[in-house]
């Protein structure tokens, strides 16, 4: 009977489905390898004794943390594939290993800068065409084992798959894999033997959970189809199909593959963890997993990899490995309990069940080039606050396609290494203490059996008291020295708490100097953490999962000479001194897609009670822009919204440029008018807003204009505003 719990039977029966499109001979050598494993596993499966986990979730919660995840804190991540050859995200900010989708999801953007760059765009030339370019020439895998072990990292998360259907590993069940094509070399088994000949562990991660809306028309909906330029793709060359599919559906077939690649990759390889993404289909289109109800596909899909998880730890067990999985998203995928908890550039202000910050140095995984990367000292704060609240810090870095890394993450990845040489002591294999921080002196804590570590994220020039520690007495202390420095630390017991001054020679340590205090009792406090997955996630920043980046909002004062009007109404003809204007051609375009109302909508010269053509939850950075025709004389810029829920407030910087042809999305290149909020203002059905030039003057002469919306609340993600519409007056000429 077929066993669909038993993923060697999967793979089994995915290489039978599969074996005329891949290496025919590897294939029947995995046949062969499988029946004799499946043979054996069964004959050896009722001889011995049961295995620790019985394919229940009940089951899977009682996993424990292994040792070497948490002691060992510090891991690199690696995103790294055919997207690295690209390196550029419309605005220079945000995820760019999401370009693969983008290419596809915003064509105005991406197919002139395709052309540009190659010479052609889909479906001509499409993502599968990059891949070529990708080739690992300068890659030498025991330099980066070698970088990592220098800088303190303990394991290595390498992507063996993103979201875009490549294969990083020497796959038999997709021909689109670092072997067949591209660098033609196995970069995830490569890497493996380099990092753990440095004695580290280490963890391909897998993403395959989104690939079927990646090129798709939808993104996380159980059934979509193909992009209309990826069809044509995968009609003029076949092979595609395994690349942007096979399935845009969360179909059995789609279900089994998954499962059979992430066996591949635990057969072959042998993570030390099972490090998967958010599986937002578990959230979205009808579905709430964990809280009982699914469609059919996707119950389907979670009892699969239930028993994914499953096999990965008994088979860890069976082998005496310490093996361990994640739990991502602010929804989780799994139950509480399994696995550890996980987010995006994670910042508990908690101390929280075990979680691990997978951080970025910039605003992109993959390599993006140009990227603003975060200074050496913000990186070491978080890393120093994340292990004080109980948490990992896998810090990521975006190599080039070549196989080079770039400067400034290494320059931090050294300053991290740099810091831990001295400070080490208070992070490996350190536990939390009563509290985490003490704001008023810039400090953080963390333990390690009798030792308190007090950790000071300021330079410290003037003696300071740790206030948690009022009410010890002087026994308790035994002694205070400074990590790095052999000079000698001044302290005292005071009723307010333990008082220490520090010496004049503070070492070699740079942006956090980590004072040890020694006392007679252990200083971990297990019953403080916040077991509460939720209310430990309270006040922390939501994940866009399409990987744009918000833009911090920053006022720009009205020009002198110019007035900001706001006015209110409950009809679309209440409006006295913001009239709303007659139907115009003006055409209006959107740097990113938006929903429900046509754009032409913004012009008709009509107020509805309806969203209009709004930007979705979460989407950062939307802009409407209007062509004028040609350069005018403007005399006043003025949006109406729509009170829906509280859409109607608007929040948005105006933007002009005369450019006699369109300027593109690049607001670095528009001269910036002045920014408008209006979320005090009193609820009405409609708000209207304007920057207005004195009477018989002007705000400049313009041909386009912008309003970059910014979200007006922070439900859903952030949701916009519900614009009605857009208008510019002219200024009056003699």
């Amino acid at each position: 009977m077929l066993n669909h719990h038993n993923p060697n039977i999967l793979l089994l029966k995915m290489k039978m489905d599969r074996t005329p499109i891949m290496k025919k001979g590897a294939a029947m050598r995995m046949l062969l390898c499988i029946g004799t494993f499946v043979l054996v596993a069964s004959t050896a499966r009722s001889e011995q004794v049961s295995e620790p986990y019985d394919g229940s979730w009940e089951s899977l919660q009682e996993m424990p943390v292994p040792a070497w995840f948490d002691d060992g804190k510090i891991g690199i991540f690696i995103h790294w594939g055919p997207y690295s050859v690209v390196g550029y995200r419309k605005g220079g900010r945000g995820y760019s290993e999401h370009m693969p989708k983008l290419l596809y999801r915003e064509p105005k953007h991406y197919y002139p800068y395709m052309t540009e760059r190659w010479g052609a765009c889909p479906p001509e030339f499409g993502y599968k065409d990059i891949i070529p370019e990708f080739k690992a020439e300068n890659w030498n895998p025991d330099e980066w084992a070698e970088l990592f072990a220098e800088v303190g990292a303990k394991y290595v998360v390498l992507t063996a798959e993103h979201h875009d259907g490549w294969a990083n590993w020497d796959s038999d069940l997709t021909p689109w894999n670092a072997v067949n094509k591209g660098p033609h070399r196995d970069l995830v088994g490569d890497l493996g033997r380099a990092v753990r000949a440095k004695g580290l562990k280490y963890a391909p991660s897998y993403h395959r959970e989104r690939h079927t809306g990646f090129f798709a028309k939808e993104t996380f909906v159980v059934q979509s189809e193909p992009h209309p330029d990826i069809a044509e793709e995968i009609k003029r060359f076949p092979e595609a199909a395994m690349l942007y599919g096979p399935d845009f559906s969360y179909s059995k077939a789609y279900v089994d593959d998954y499962v059979a690649r992430w066996k591949e990759i635990q057969t072959k390889y042998k993570p030390d963890m099972l490090w998967v993404d958010d599986f937002p289909i578990y959230t979205r289109d009808g579905n709430q997993v964990r809280k009982g109800y699914a469609k059919p596909e996707i119950k389907y899909f979670d009892d699969e990899v239930r028993g994914m998880i499953t096999d990965y730890m008994n088979n860890g067990a069976a082998h005496g490995q310490a093996v361990y999985v994640n739990n991502k998203g602010a929804n989780r995928n799994w139950p509480d309990g399994v696995g550890c908890l996980e987010k995006d550039n994670l910042k508990l202000k908690v101390i929280g069940p075990k979680w691990q910050s997978c951080t970025t140095f910039g605003s992109s995984f993959g390599y993006l080039e140009g990227d603003k990367y975060k200074s050496v000292e913000k990186v070491l704060h978080e890393m120093i606050e994340v292990v004080s609240r109980n948490g990992n810090f896998l810090i990521n870095i975006g190599p080039k396609a070549d196989g080079s890394l770039v400067p400034e993450q290494v320059e931090r990845l050294r300053a991290m290494g740099d810091w831990l040489k001295i400070n080490g002591e208070a992070i490996y294999a350190s536990r939390y203490w009563k509290v985490c921080d003490q704001k008023d002196e810039h400090l953080a804590f963390t333990t390690n059996g009798k030792k308190l570590y007090a950790i000071k994220m300021e330079q410290p020039a003037a003696s300071f008291t740790i206030t948690a520690t009022a009410g010890w007495d002087a026994k308790q202390v035994t002694a205070v020295r400074l990590l790095g420095s052999d000079a000698e630390v001044r302290w005292e017991m005071k009723p307010a708490g333990l008082q220490i001054t520090p010496p004049d020679d503070l070492g070699g340590s740079k942006v956090a100097w980590t004072f040890e205090i020694v006392t007679t009792e252990d200083q971990h406090h297990p019953n403080v953490i916040q077991n509460d997955p939720s209310q430990a996630f309270k006040g922390t920043k939501a994940v866009d999962l399409d990987g744009n980046v918000k833009t911090p909002w920053r006022k720009i004062p009205a020009p002198n000479g110019t007035t900001i009007e706001v006015e209110t109404a409950d009809a679309a003809s209440g409006f006295s001194k913001l009239p709303v204007p007659t139907a115009s051609d003006r055409a209006i375009t959107a740097n990113q897609k938006t929903n429900n109302d046509p754009l032409k909508s913004l012009t008709d010269g009509r107020l509805a009670e309806q969203l209009g053509p709004v930007f979705a939850n979460g989407v950062e950075n939307g802009a409407y822009k209007m062509d004028l025709g040609s350069v005018q004389s403007v005399a006043a810029i003025t949006s109406w919204s729509f009170m829906k829920g509280s859409r109607g407030r608007q929040k948005i910087t105006l933007y002009g440029s005369d450019a006699d042809s369109d300027p593109g999305w690049d607001l670095s290149k528009f001269t910036p008018l002045c920014t408008i909020d209006t979320t005090r203002t009193q609820k009405a059905k409609y708000t209207a807003a304007s920057l207005r030039a004195s009477a018989g003057k002007s705000l400049g002469k313009f041909r386009w204009i912008v309003w970059a919306a910014t979200p007006v609340t922070g439900n859903g993600g952030g949701e916009n505003t519900a614009f009605q519409e857009l208008a510019v007056e002219l200024a009056q000429t003699k």
